[in-house]
């Protein structure tokens, strides 16, 4: 969680290390790799001014960079609540990504389009660090998810992954092999 301005300073280095601004004129301001890092920088710095928010400066910055952070949730048909995920979060595609304020995901995580981490029964689920969640995969339910656990394309996972270095796939997910994500920050993408 962020909490002073180093903390901030560190999510931003390691989210831009993670997802780095493409190198094109056109790409950064047009296109969507740089929106995304908008994006990404607009939510730590929503972090930072809530969780400090001592006075009217940090409140007042508080509420712009949530207006921001809105109006890219609804760019991408998406909802990315603050104070969720760890630093180095890397967003593949921004479309359709569904998170659960109440939910935990560890440092480094990889979403990409329809992932959606929700309450089932009450509960919200927990997920550790270098994880990475493929295209339309669904976390629900007041379940633990190990780290360096690669879930699938469209799995559901119902039940607790207590099995670190795993990939998990189907509905309900299953384990398929013993090849999770490798211990280092998940590869990092080139524009």
């Amino acid at each position: 969680m962020i909490r002073t301005k180093a903390d901030l300073l560190e999510y931003i280095q390691e989210d831009m290390r993670m997802q780095p601004r493409p190198s094109s004129f056109v790409k950064r301001y047009l296109g969507t790799s740089g929106a995304v890092v908008r994006w990404k920088v607009c939510l730590r710095k929503c972090e930072y001014h809530h969780n400090i928010s001592k006075n009217i400066y940090h409140r007042l910055a508080y509420f712009v960079y949530l207006f921001m952070l809105k109006r890219y949730d609804r760019r991408f048909s998406s909802e990315i609540p603050i104070n969720v995920f760890g630093k180095g979060l890397l967003i593949w595609h921004p479309e359709r990504i569904i998170i659960n304020p109440e939910s935990k995901v560890g440092d480094y995580c990889a979403l990409s389009s329809g992932v959606v981490i929700a309450q089932a029964h009450g509960e919200c689920p927990t997920i550790g660090d270098h994880v990475e969640l493929m295209i339309d995969s669904k976390v629900l339910g007041g379940i633990a998810v190990a780290d360096n656990v690669r879930i699938g394309a469209s799995a559901l996972v119902l039940k607790p992954i207590n099995e670190a270095d795993t990939t998990w796939a189907g509905v309900p997910a299953k384990k398929i092999n013993d090849q999770g994500t490798i211990e280092t920050p998940i590869s990092v993408c080139t524009y």
